[in-house]
């Protein structure tokens, strides 16, 4: 999605709602990690789709059909809803084939999603623990809840109707088990993390 000359809001609809009907929907927003994953997906594929941020209003209403709030959610043209990122990639590669993110051998492929899962289900740690630890990056998260959910209000008000949603967030934290134990070696697997993939080996 092209960036607009005039400044609009970080969460805003890259165009009217009705202009989309018949292209695939993303609905999710620019702060959700699996809706980056899926969107970066998308455009790599050269897929048309309609980036939607969603309100709270319309993630309530879009629960309806999904039986469920959740991010990213995907609404095909034929009417039908997918909210696993992963699956629904996988999905889409089959039927979107060109410029494939699929390697061709079998034992490439297996590495490929082995580095998937590692990525689903160990980099959550990583973005609870520095999203809200920091209290830069938590205040910033507060006010980008605020933002996307409730786009018509000021700010302040924003930030605090959305204070639930942040402190449902904040309390993954315990379920993934960040604790005061865990800081020190989740930020020592973080920095070994980055140093392989961006330091070159001897």
């Amino acid at each position: 999605v092209g960036e607009e000359a005039a400044p609009r809001p970080a969460c805003a609809q890259t165009r009217p709602a009705h202009l989309a009907a018949s292209m695939l929907r993303l609905f999710g927003w620019k702060s959700s990690p699996y809706t980056a994953k899926v969107r970066s997906f998308l455009h790599y594929k050269g897929i048309a789709f309609e980036d939607v941020s969603p309100s709270c209003l319309r993630l309530l209403w879009n629960s309806r059909f999904t039986g469920r709030i959740q991010m990213p959610a995907l609404l095909y043209p034929d009417g039908t809803w997918r909210l696993d990122s992963a699956d629904s990639m996988d999905e889409l590669e089959r039927s979107h084939p060109s410029r494939s993110t699929s390697p061709r051998g079998p034992r490439q492929r297996l590495a490929s999603s082995l580095l998937e899962l590692h990525g689903d289900e160990w980099f959550p740690l990583l973005g609870l623990h520095y999203r809200w630890n920091d209290a830069k990056n938590a205040r910033w998260a507060a006010r980008e809840f605020g933002k996307c959910g409730f786009p018509w209000l000021p700010s302040a008000l924003s930030t605090a109707l959305a204070d639930p949603l942040a402190s449902q967030m904040q309390s993954y934290r315990r379920t993934q088990g960040i604790g005061p134990d865990t800081i020190e070696g989740i930020e020592r697997y973080a920095h070994a993390l980055i140093a392989e993939v961006l330091l070159p080996t001897a």
